[in-house]
C-alpha cells in the first residue's frame, strides 16, 4: 500500500510529533485523493513532483538536527529533509526549512508558508503540465516557481519568523535561530561568534550559557548552547551535556514542545546514536 500513513489531522499530527500545519495536512490529502482517483500512488507522486518521501517526524532526524526543526520528508539524498520551523504553537503556518547533515549550512529556506513550500518545490516542467488538474486543486501556479530560495551567489536563504511587538530573533549557525520575549535576552548578547578564537569558542560559550542561566536570560542561554551543540554535536559527552542544558530555556520560555522533543531525544540517546558512545 502505497498511501499516507494517516487519514485524520490527529493522527499526522502525533505521525510527525507536532501540530504541523493544517493547509500543509489537507494538500497532502488533496495529493491522496487526486492519486486514488488516476491510479497514482500517493507517495511517488508526491516524490516525483515535489521531491520528498513522507517521514516519521523522529525518524527523518539526524544528530544535528535541530529540535526547533519538526521534520516531515526527506529527499532521500545525503540523508537531506525537510521541516517546519516551529519556535511557538501560537501561528496557523510556519515556514519550512532543509537541512543536509553533509553540509555546514545549517538549515535554509523553503518557503514560508505551506502554500509557498509546496509552490517552491515544483522543479520539473513536465510533470507540471502533467498534473496541472492537481496543482489547480492545490491551487498553484503550473509553472517552476519565481520565488527564489537562494540569493544572487546561490546561498540557501535564511529562516525567518513572524515579527511579534516584545520580542526579538537572532539567528544561529544551525539556521534556525532563538525566538523569545526580549526580556529574555540579554543587552549585550554575543552575535558576532566568529570574531572569537576558534580554540577559546567552547570555554567562552560555556561560560556565557552558565553566566545567562544565573541572570535568566533564558534567550541568550539558548543562543551559547545551540552553537555549542551545533559545533560539537559529533563529542557524544558533549552533546548529551548541552541538550541536557537546553531543556531549562525550553521550559522557562513555555516551550513544551521543544521541551518534550528535547527530551525525548535525550532520554533515548544512548539507543538513536550507540555509534557514539
Amino acid at each position: 500500500m502505497n498511501s499516507l500513513p494517516f487519514q485524520k489531522y490527529n493522527d499526522a499530527t502525533e505521525y510527525f510529533g507536532v501540530q504541523i500545519p493544517k493547509l500543509f495536512y489537507n494538500n497532502l490529502i488533496t495529493v491522496e485523493a487526486y492519486s486514488n482517483r488516476n491510479g497514482y500512488h500517493t507517495l511517488d507522486l508526491l516524490y516525483d513532483l515535489f521531491g520528498f518521501d513522507v517521514n516519521e517526524g523522529n525518524d527523518a532526524r539526524y544528530q544535528q538536527t535541530p529540535i526547533e526543526l519538526y521534520p516531515f520528508g526527506r529527499t532521500g539524498v545525503a540523508g537531506t529533509h525537510f521541516g517546519f520551523v516551529i519556535h511557538t504553537q501560537d501561528n496557523e503556518d510556519y515556514p519550512s526549512g532543509e537541512l543536509c547533515p553533509m553540509d555546514s549550512d545549517g538549515v535554509i529556506l523553503i518557503g514560508n508558508t505551506s502554500h509557498a513550500l509546496f509552490q517552491n518545490l515544483l522543479t520539473d516542467p513536465i510533470l507540471i503540465d502533467k498534473h496541472s488538474q492537481l496543482l489547480k486543486a492545490l491551487e498553484l501556479e503550473p509553472i517552476i516557481s519565481k520565488h527564489k530560495r537562494y540569493e544572487a551567489n546561490g546561498n540557501g536563504l535564511r529562516i525567518t519568523v513572524q515579527p511579534k511587538k516584545g520580542w526579538r530573533f537572532v539567528y544561529t549557525s544551525d539556521g534556525v535561530g532563538v525566538f523569545a520575549e526580549e526580556k529574555y535576552f540579554d543587552t549585550s548578547h554575543e552575535l558576532f561568534i566568529n570574531d572569537i578564537n576558534s580554540a577559546k569558542r567552547v570555554e567562552y560559550f560555556e561560560e556565557s550559557a552558565e553566566e545567562m542561566r544565573r541572570k535568566g536570560f533564558y534567550g541568550s542561554q539558548l543562543f551559547y548552547l545551540k552553537e555549542l551543540y551545533w559545533n560539537e554535536w559529533t563529542n557524544y559527552e558533549l552533546a548529551k551535556k548541552y541538550l541536557n542544558q537546553m531543556l531549562l530555556p525550553y521550559e522557562q520560555l513555555g516551550r513544551q514542545h521543544l521541551y518534550g522533543t528535547a527530551k525525548e531525544i535525550l532520554d533515548s540517546f544512548d539507543v538513536r546514536y550507540p555509534e557514539w558512545k
